[in-house]
């Protein structure tokens, strides 16, 4: 029985397979070389900011990073005088987070000025990218940090419910009929003894 259902698998993906037909000519196989034997490794894409127009961006990246470090030292500050330790654990740890951040945008900020000076596109590209993807980064932990405040902006008060009920609305709920009328008088003694 095994050796059938075995037969009728192997017929039955040979029968796909062959109805498929031949793969195209067309198209070379993955990781193949194309058939005159060079690659072509040039770089598609041009950056399309200057050395000069990256560092000015990049100094506008430091500035926004500087405030957002500004605004978390100012939450930490504000948890620290509340003494709301939930907040300042999680204020902390942002901050902690966007400082780490701003190091390696220093870092970057660097080896592309280096870059610069030696007249290396391709580094200066990857640094200048490397910075931009950081500073969205802190922007982000910025944000995570103002979350931490938590439920502080959205209540806005105790809930308070106003019913109106329409007096068009029966005052009987006509899925729960009334109970039945039970006729409860006694009935007569059925022997002469009690």
């Amino acid at each position: 029985m095994v050796k059938a259902k075995l037969l009728l698998g192997t017929i039955f993906i040979g029968s796909t397979v062959f109805a498929q037909g031949p793969a195209p000519a067309t198209a070379p196989a993955p990781g193949t070389p194309p058939a005159g034997g060079s690659v072509d490794l040039s770089v598609k894409q041009r950056p399309t900011l200057t050395p000069a127009d990256m560092v000015n961006q990049s100094k506008d990246y430091f500035r926004g990073m500087g405030d957002v470090i500004k605004r978390i030292q100012t939450l930490q500050d504000q948890a620290k005088r509340e003494k709301d330790i939930i907040r300042l654990n999680c204020v902390t740890d942002k901050l902690v987070q966007a400082r780490v951040n701003v190091n390696i945008a220093e870092q970057s900020m660097a080896t592309m000025q280096e870059s610069i000076a030696r007249n290396d596109e391709g580094e200066q590209t990857h640094e200048f990218t490397r910075l931009t993807i950081v500073n969205q980064k802190v922007t982000v932990l910025g944000a995570e940090a103002e979350n931490c405040i938590g439920e502080d902006l959205s209540f806005v008060g105790a809930t308070r419910v106003d019913v109106e009920v329409d007096p068009n609305i029966p005052q009987y709920d006509p899925t729960q009929p009334g109970s039945p009328f039970i006729d409860i008088t006694r009935p007569p003694s059925a022997s002469p003894i009690d």
